[in-house]
């Protein structure tokens, strides 16, 4: 089950404290924390879920090997801008990154959509939350994929029960502020390094 507070800490320590930057192992943390809710979701977003087990486990792999240029995320765009390496390495840091940081934003608007949402059925506000972030970067055919899926996601009341949220639903707010900051963050160094559109 997802521990959202473990996640929220985890999201709360990754920033470092001038605020300009994310410490890696920690955002690893966070991120193996809060892709537990892939789950909850069932089935339809298994691929997504698998796809983020192995993004994370390039990212870790990276950080053992180099623990010093894949200190924060900034020490590894940096790196590896400097040598190279998002030109020549499909599995780079930066690129591999870019693929969660892109999740991390579904994860945030599906998280807000059921803290605030108002009925049981959820498909309408989780589609919307796709749309507005992963589905920009999915083919047509992931995208209908998951448009047809939709209709056999879990009701909002199922979804609160298995992250215990079911009695404080708002008291997710926090978390999803807390994502859209590390969010926020990691996005600007992308544009500093000029890597949002990495391949």
């Amino acid at each position: 089950m997802v521990d959202l507070d473990l996640a929220q800490v985890q999201f709360t320590q990754s920033i470092t404290e001038d605020k300009d930057d994310v410490v890696l192992e920690t955002y690893i943390l966070a991120y193996e924390e809060i892709s537990k809710i892939f789950a909850v979701l069932g089935s339809v977003f298994k691929f997504v879920s698998s796809d983020v087990d192995k993004k994370i486990g390039i990212l870790r792999n990276l950080l053992q090997q180099d623990p010093d240029h894949y200190k924060t995320v900034r020490s590894m765009m940096r790196y590896e801008t400097e040598t190279g390496l998002t030109d020549t390495d499909s599995n780079n840091g930066s690129r591999t990154l870019l693929r969660l940081h892109r999740a991390l934003a579904f994860v945030a608007e599906f998280i807000n959509a059921v803290s605030e949402g108002q009925g049981d059925n959820i498909s309408g506000p989780v589609w919307t939350a796709y749309s507005d972030t992963l589905a920009k970067h999915h083919t047509w055919l992931i995208r209908n994929t998951v448009s047809m899926a939709m209709y056999t996601l879990p009701t909002r009341q199922n979804i609160l029960e298995q992250v215990g949220r079911k009695e404080d639903p708002e008291s997710m707010n926090q978390l999803v502020q807390i994502m859209w900051q590390v969010y926020q963050v990691v996005q600007s160094s992308y544009t500093h390094f000029g890597l949002s559109d990495l391949k």
